[in-house]
């Protein structure tokens, strides 16, 4: 089962924090703006929303006036960023079926992303489309991808290699850049599609760290991943949670959005993993609220926006109905174990006080 679409894995930001402070952003609270702050960035295989990926990029590069931010990105990757794909190519015969390989393999990172090989004799084409719908541009994603693409051909054709063309379909930059520095040639803009030409005596030529054995062992390995469920449903919608609560916007239309789908075949989906939106959001909320308060030692105020309540009353009542203490006594309380969610079903004592109804889930900050 390939990544659902609409979403990317956390290695498209590689590089991204450095990049924008060294411009001097804010990289924190920019990731934050656009949804992500509550996701581990670092672990490059877990999935984000794509559009936030693609649209912090171009916000990043019109903050800063600097047109080539996604190929800076580039600059720094290298065949490990591939993770599995990266280590079989490097043991394929030729640059040609290291191509081809990409090809058949590149579902394991997205649905979103489209890389199609076309061999015309002479010349060979390896075309990129990203199959998004944003608000702006995607430029800085596209530029950051063919880039990604020239640094893994150049890594397994050797630094002497070149392309026969470089091509994108956006205009050309404005300013200077270092489009042809890094192409190691002049890249065309305006053409008809975005991605890279190679001469085909380039990918006939052999690959100097290729060993068929270990080819063989390896390529099993991949195909065995392939052929596995990669993430269940539960688990994305999960890591969407995390990333979309802090905004206030955490609701199930735009989860589904985000997926490509709608409400009523997400709810369809997760009732066959018995697990529903509401369930997900409010086991994310009792792990998060946990992390908050008693690792990062946050305001409880924080904690509720953290959070998506609406405010802290709101989140306090959520808290006494899940804990049965309230988050100001468990917070002075020793033990991080000295609060467990109540069993399904069960009810807080209030004292002088009769039982007061949970608030939903997803009861959130408005946008």
């Amino acid at each position: 089962m390939p990544y659902p679409a609409n979403l990317f894995r956390a290695a498209m930001l590689t590089g991204y924090a450095d990049i924008a402070q060294s411009l001097g952003l804010d990289a924190p609270r920019l990731i934050r703006r656009f949804g992500l702050g509550g996701l581990d960035l670092s672990d490059a295989n877990l999935l984000i929303p794509a559009t936030s990926a693609v649209e912090l990029l171009e916000h990043s590069a019109i903050a800063t006036g600097v047109e080539d931010f996604g190929l800076r990105m580039a600059a720094k990757r290298t065949l490990a960023h591939l993770g599995p794909i990266g280590v079989v190519a490097r043991e394929e015969p030729t640059l040609r079926h290291a191509v081809k390989l990409f090809e058949r393999h590149f579902r394991l990172y997205s649905e979103t992303l489209i890389l199609a090989f076309e061999d015309h004799g002479d010349i060979a084409s390896l075309r990129l489309q990203l199959m998004l719908t944003c608000k702006g541009s995607v430029r800085q994603a596209i530029e950051l991808i063919v880039g990604t693409a020239f640094r893994t051909i150049r890594a397994l054709a050797g630094d002497a290699w070149t392309p026969d063309a470089i091509s994108f379909s956006h205009p050309p930059p404005q300013g200077r850049t270092i489009h042809s520095q890094f192409f190691k040639s002049r890249p065309y803009f305006n053409n008809d599609f975005d991605g890279i030409t190679l001469r085909s005596s380039d990918l006939n030529a052999p690959i100097s760290t290729a060993d068929p054995v270990m080819a063989h062992y390896v390529r099993r390995y991949l195909d065995g991943m392939i052929a596995q469920p990669i993430v269940t449903i539960d688990a994305t919608v999960r890591q969407l949670v995390y990333a979309l609560l802090p905004s206030g916007r955490c609701t199930s239309d735009l989860l589904a959005h985000h997926l490509g789908i709608d409400r009523r075949t997400l709810n369809r989906r997760l009732a066959s993993r018995d697990e529903t939106f509401s369930s997900i959001v409010n086991k994310v909320r009792v792990e998060l609220a946990r992390r908050h308060i008693k690792v990062e030692r946050r305001s409880l105020t924080e904690t509720a926006q953290l959070l998506g309540f609406s405010g802290l009353p709101t989140f306090s009542r959520w808290f006494q109905q899940q804990f049965g203490i309230s988050a100001s006594a468990w917070r002075k309380a020793g033990s991080a174990d000295e609060a467990r969610p109540l069993p399904v079903g069960s009810t807080a004592l209030r004292t002088n006080k009769s039982p007061r109804r949970a608030p939903s889930p997803m009861n959130r900050a408005r946008p």
